[in-house]
């Protein structure tokens, strides 16, 4: 299977990578006038290099001028290896040090130094400049790198070269596309008859023909693809390692600011963001706070860095940073920066995005610390997607499913449910049925007290009542009503209480587990009482207002009824329907005789029947109506041309 591999160079003005470029691959990629009338390389250069194995490399000729090192990181951000280039005539030089300081910041592991102009060095001068890139290299990730002597001129090391070049690339794992693509855009163009063409290297996913991307950061809307090239060849499809030039319909080139990216869905900009950096050996100490210019792809912009845990920090360093920037980007978790002085004469160092849109972290606390140092090892280590997704729950703070997870964090599903599979420090999954959600740990233990503590609250109110609280109640108290998930989550929450033992259930609500009545003999005689008073009503309605009444002369308050009527319901003894309330007995027995005659009559009964057979007042019979439909004991029927009657309900027959 081909690899997707891209090849940056690297090196000082004017040591000949242009020149190693055009032998290797036989294109100039000095196309410029003012290249051409310079003899140094402005702009980024494009070749591609057969290699020995079956494999085609795309080459990125970047430039070595200290005043294009912008370009050159952009050229650079998405390679898989490093053409480091260095004169044999000349030796290290300032920019072989930038660069190499460069590459190394934004992750690039692997990588072939070609010791360019041997053809005006002697053997010992050759011997003396592969010591010295052996010591250049020894502490940086491309220690034991080929050190390969060739001559542009004369052709000499070409073969040797391109061998060690596929050696290195054998080396490199394919890359894993995944389900997001993007692009930074490096150049913008038009072509008469075809509209607007760009190119760029593809970070990540894959992409066809036909189908929709976003320019990003941009309000643009969707624009779509026309047609690829891969090599200068036309190309069904281009994956991440591709150097590609798409064709696009719909965008203008108004639309586009240098530091754009295309990608395959809208993601929103940043302009703030966690993240780690490391300063250069030579770069100076820095401050809390720092202005820099920040670089990442073809994106930059004027920053300003806030030290996290540190009081300063000076070359050769680490430190966990906010950085805030000057204009929004699209950024995302694990990207490689690079940041720059303000004068732009100097590289000081570079980092890893942790996090984009975080929290405004206006203190440094130890906790803060410690969150970012656990994101930042799952990021560079083998947890990377499962801290991720820690830190989404933990911005969230409420519960999320695998696929809200999957498309915050640009992966799939599975990848997703496979990370969720074993317990993590900074969330819980919690599953029911086909239903998984998964949930911050301080999120869970707040919404865990704040119930338990509703629960005692309301124990406390109605200490006569064996009930508690509806999941409604709850959801509103836990502010999860207004969640399209609270609900659902909130009752997983509530049954995983009860297996643990702190929460239990009466009837259709929930209580503290372990809840109790105690009744001391004062307060059962009163209830005694007012169960009486309500038997004493028979066939009326009873009233709220006269019991009240009542009580005040025995001096119980209206608290004390209201409590004392939920006991009696709690005990079966009366029944409510919205909002009004009759002892069960009399229920019991007007229910009975009703039901007794309906039973007999399928053309149902009449309301002067209906009269005749309960006694009472008009209120009391409208109560009963009320009650026995709402149990679906009865029907009532009514309407302008037919006359009211009341049916038994197909339930009770």
């Amino acid at each position: 299977m081909e690899k997707h591999l891209i090849i940056g160079t690297a090196g000082h003005i004017d040591h000949g990578k242009t020149s190693l470029v055009k032998m290797l691959t036989g294109i100039d990629c000095d196309t410029h006038k003012e290249e051409k009338q310079r003899g140094i390389t402005i702009n980024l250069g494009f070749a591609w290099a057969d290699l020995p194995g079956g494999h085609t490399a795309g080459i990125i000729d970047v430039p070595g001028h200290k005043d294009f090192i912008s370009t050159m990181i952009g050229g650079a951000s998405g390679i898989d290896m490093v053409l480091l280039v260095i004169a044999a005539d000349c030796g290290i030089m300032p920019q072989t040090l930038e660069h190499l300081q460069i590459v190394t910041s934004l992750g690039i592991q692997k990588g072939v130094v070609a010791l360019s102009r041997a053809d005006l060095a002697d053997e010992e001068l050759l011997l003396m400049a592969e010591a010295e890139i052996t010591d250049l290299l020894e502490d940086t990730p491309l220690k034991g790198s080929p050190v390969i002597a060739v001559s542009s001129l004369t052709g000499t090391g070409k073969k040797a070269l391109l061998e060690a070049l596929a050696r290195v690339a054998a080396e490199i794992p394919s890359r894993d596309p995944g389900p997001l693509f993007r692009m930074y855009i490096d150049r913008i163009f038009t072509v008469k008859g075809f509209g607007s063409v760009v190119t760029g290297t593809v970070i990540n996913g894959r992409l066809k023909a036909g189908e929709e991307l976003f320019i990003l950061p941009g309000n643009t809307g969707s624009i779509k693809v026309r047609s690829l090239e891969r090599h200068h060849k036309p190309a069904a499809e281009v994956v991440a390692g591709d150097r590609a030039a798409i064709n696009l319909t719909g965008l203008k080139r108004e639309d586009f600011d240098r530091g754009m990216i295309l990608c395959s869905k809208p993601l929103d900009p940043c302009v703030m963001m966690d993240a780690e950096i490391s300063l250069f050996q030579h770069a100076p100490s820095l401050p809390v706070w720092f202005h820099a210019m920040f670089i990442a792809g073809t994106f930059e912009c004027q920053v300003k860095v806030h030290l996290l845990n540190h009081d300063s920090v000076k070359g050769g360093e680490t430190a966990l940073v906010q950085i805030h920037l000057g204009k929004p980007a699209v950024l995302l978790a694990k990207d490689r920066f690079i940041l720059r002085n303000t004068a732009e004469d100097e590289t000081i160092g570079g980092g890893t995005v942790l996090e984009t849109n975080p929290l405004h972290h206006r203190k440094r606390s130890e906790n803060l610390i410690l969150e970012l140092d656990r994101l930042r090892e799952g990021l560079m280590g083998t947890a990377s997607l499962r801290e991720l997704i820690h830190q989404e729950l933990k911005k969230e703070f409420a519960p999320m499913t695998p696929e809200e997870l999957a498309a915050r964090l640009h992966v799939t599903s599975d990848e997703v449910l496979r990370e969720t599979a074993e317990d993590h420090p900074g969330f819980l999954v919690y599953r029911d049925g086909e239903v998984l959600l998964l949930v911050n740990t301080h999120c869970d233990a707040r919404h865990r007290s704040t119930l338990l503590k509703a629960l005692a609250g309301y124990h406390e109110k109605n200490p006569l009542s064996a009930g508690g609280m509806q999941v409604q109640e709850l959801a509103g108290k836990t502010g999860l009503a207004k969640h399209p998930r609270g609900k659902s989550w909130l009752s997983m929450l509530l049954q995983k209480m009860q297996q643990e033992g702190k929460t239990d259930t009466f009837q259709d609500t929930w209580i503290l587990a372990g809840h109790t009545v105690q009744i001391d003999p004062k307060t059962t005689a009163e209830i005694e009482w007012l169960e009486n008073e309500l038997l004493a009503y028979g066939d009326q309605k009873p009233s709220l207002a006269e019991l009240e009444e009542k009580a005040a002369e025995k001096k119980i308050s209206r608290a004390q009824i209201k409590s004392y009527l939920n006991r009696l319901s709690d005990e079966g003894r009366i029944a409510y329907c919205q909002g009004d309330f009759l002892h069960t007995t009399i229920l019991n027995r007007y229910r009975e005789l009703l039901l007794q005659k309906l039973s007999v009559n399928p053309q149902g009964m009449d309301i002067n029947t209906f009269k005749e057979l309960i006694p009472g007042s008009k209120k009391f019979r409208a109560l009963l109506v009320d009650f026995l439909e709402a149990e679906k004991s009865i029907r009532l029927e009514t309407g302008h041309e037919t006359e009211t009657r009341l049916y038994i309900h197909q339930k009770k027959l």
